[in-house]
């Protein structure tokens, strides 16, 4: 729970930086659906990411007083909270209804099944109308998938209008089948104690069998590629290495925040992203009942179930 509640804490304070960028009025992006652009990713998963994002914003509710517009009398910038991600896809829907009409209640009364309101908040600047916002959690069923959310945004127009902006926006990236090799000493070491603000210490290391490395280097091949983050702090959850002719040939490390799976070989680095539930549990079951408990605690905060 603590480890939400610092999760929870980073994404309002990021709501809270968005929405006064929005209260200022800056200006925004027009398309209805405006693709992030990157050059590391393929174009199949960039294309692929994009209809989803699109796909995945048509779902969502609208009240049916709303009319769909192409631009905004008064720009409103996009809610939300992965922005800088190389794997961002995003999604948006501009639209003027009348201001008698609660955005927020029809959205609860209308949620499409497995999504839940899970953030709100408002704010404005100086000589600008108060913007509401509604941050809603859905569970997102492609493999490549690390994050999706859905963000209203809401203001005060002319006439009697409202402002409604709808954005949606997922890290869709490439599952890119790392391989751990298994013919070394293979050691992981977890912690009994872990702290963003302290480190983590009380180590305890685990040599593995050839089926236990096995079976590890199985879900590390599993996991997607790192979206991309950035935390002010962090803590060692897990290193692993693999000795062989009395060299280390492998190694990886699996932080805290923002979840990478940090990895060492021959073959160069590679960063891939940590939250997984089946990795966890591999990794928890290497170790003795009561020992290592702050990594088992640190490890429940999987997104397999959220994130697909």
């Amino acid at each position: 729970m603590g480890q939400i509640s610092r999760l929870v804490v980073r994404r309002v304070a990021l709501i809270l930086a968005a929405l006064g960028v929005a209260c200022l009025g800056l200006s925004s992006a027009n398309a209805v659906a405006a693709p992030t652009t990157t050059t590391t990713l393929p174009a199949s998963v960039i294309t692929a990411g994009n209809a989803y994002a699109r796909h995945l914003v048509d779902l969502q509710p609208i009240p049916p007083q709303a009319r769909e517009v192409t631009t905004l009398p008064t720009p409103m910038t996009a809610s939300g909270d992965v922005g800088g991600s190389p794997g961002l896809r995003e999604a948006h829907r501009f639209f003027l209804l009348p201001l008698s009409i609660s955005v927020d209640q029809y959205v609860r009364a209308h949620l499409p099944s497995g999504e839940t309101v899970t953030e709100t908040g408002s704010g404005c600047g100086p000589n600008t109308n108060t913007v509401y916002t509604l941050g809603l959690s859905l569970t997102c069923v492609s493999p490549h998938i690390t994050f999706c959310g859905v963000f209203y945004s809401t203001t005060e127009a002319r006439n009697g209008e409202q402002e409604l902006r709808v954005d949606v926006q997922v890290i869709y990236l490439p599952i890119i089948h790392a391989t751990m090799p298994t013919s070394g000493v293979v050691t992981v070491t977890g912690y009994g104690k872990t702290s963003l603000m302290d480190g983590s210490s009380d180590p305890n290391s685990v040599v593995l069998s050839h089926h236990q490395a096995q079976t590890l280097a199985t879900v590390v091949g599993q996991l997607k590629d790192f979206g991309g983050g950035l935390c002010a702090e962090d803590s060692m959850l897990l290193k692993i290495s693999e000795v062989k002719g009395g060299e280390v040939v492998w190694s990886a490390t699996a932080d805290e925040c923002p979840g990478v799976l940090a990895i060492t070989s021959s073959r160069g680095n590679l960063n891939l992203y940590d939250r997984s539930c089946s990795f966890w549990h591999v990794v928890d079951s290497f170790f003795a009942p009561g020992s290592a408990n702050g990594t088992k605690a640190d490890s429940k905060v999987c997104v397999d179930a959220q994130d697909g």
